[in-house]
C-alpha cells in the first residue's frame, strides 16, 4: 500500500486564498480606522494640580488678587491652535481648545491655583496691557498679568508607539495696585514627553495641562516670588 504525502493543489490554493482574504480584511480595517479619524482634536485646557499648592504669602491682611487676561505671544499664525497630531503617511490634524481660547484658559488656571493657595482671588476678568499707567484702584491689592510665550502639545501617531510631547513657557507680571507700580516680572517653563501604545484626546489633554500647571506652580513655589510679594506689601 502506498501513501501519497503530496498536498492536493486545490487545498494549497484554498490556503493561499484564505491568507489573502485575511490580509485584505486587515488592510481594509486599518483603512477604515484612518478614514474615520477626526479632522480636528479638542482638549479641555484647564488647571490640573501636579502637587500640593504653596500657602499664600500674607502679612496678616486678606490679600485681594486680580488676575488680568493673558496676552498670547506664541509665534504661530493661528493662536487658536494648541498643537497637532501627526499620523504616518497622512497630513497633520490640528488640536484646538474644547471650550475657551488659550489666554482665557491660562488666566483661569492661575486663578484656581491662587485660590487653592489661599489668596482671595477676584472673579473680575479685566483687560490690562501690563503698563503701570493703566492700573485701576478697584483691582484689589495685587494685580497679576501674564503672557503665553509657548503652549503646545504634539503626538506622533505611529504604529505601534505613540509619542506625545508638550511644552509651556509662561511669564507673569506682578503689580501693587494702590501704588500703581509693577514690582516683579518672572518667567517659567515646563516640558514633558510620553510614549504609549494607545492614542487618545485624553492623553493629549493630560500632557498639555500637566506642563501648564507645572509652569505656573514653579512660579508660586519659588522663594523669590514669595519674597517679592512680602517686600512689596511692607513698603
Amino acid at each position: 500500500m502506498m501513501i501519497d504525502n503530496n498536498v492536493p493543489a486545490s487545498a494549497g490554493s484554498n490556503k493561499n486564498r484564505q491568507g489573502r482574504l485575511i490580509f485584505f480584511a486587515i488592510l481594509f480595517g486599518m483603512t477604515l480606522l484612518v478614514g474615520c479619524a477626526p479632522k480636528i482634536y479638542h482638549v479641555d485646557l484647564r488647571y490640573q494640580p501636579t502637587k500640593q499648592p504653596v500657602p499664600a504669602v500674607t502679612d496678616g491682611r486678606k490679600l485681594s488678587v486680580t488676575v488680568a487676561n493673558f496676552i498670547d505671544r506664541r509665534k504661530i499664525d493661528d493662536t487658536l491652535l494648541l498643537g497637532r497630531v501627526i499620523r504616518s503617511g497622512a497630513s497633520s490634524i490640528p488640536v484646538l481648545p474644547r471650550y475657551v481660547k488659550a489666554p482665557d484658559a491660562v488666566a483661569e488656571a492661575l486663578r484656581k491655583l491662587l485660590t487653592q493657595s489661599g489668596f482671595n482671588v477676584s472673579p473680575e476678568r479685566t483687560a490690562w496691557d501690563q503698563t503701570e499707567k493703566t492700573i485701576l484702584p478697584g483691582w484689589g491689592t495685587i494685580l497679576i498679568g501674564g503672557v503665553i510665550e509657548e503652549l503646545d502639545v504634539t503626538c506622533l501617531d505611529n504604529i505601534p508607539i505613540k509619542k506625545y510631547s508638550a511644552k509651556a513657557r509662561i511669564s507673569l507680571v506682578f503689580a501693587d495696585v494702590q501704588k500703581k507700580k509693577v514690582f516683579y516680572r518672572v518667567s517659567s517653563e515646563s516640558s514633558s514627553s510620553l510614549e504609549h501604545v494607545v492614542f487618545s484626546e485624553g492623553k493629549l489633554e493630560d500632557q498639555i495641562n500637566g506642563v501648564l500647571a507645572d509652569a505656573l506652580e514653579k512660579i508660586l513655589e519659588d522663594p523669590g516670588t514669595a519674597r517679592q510679594i512680602r517686600d512689596a506689601l511692607k513698603q
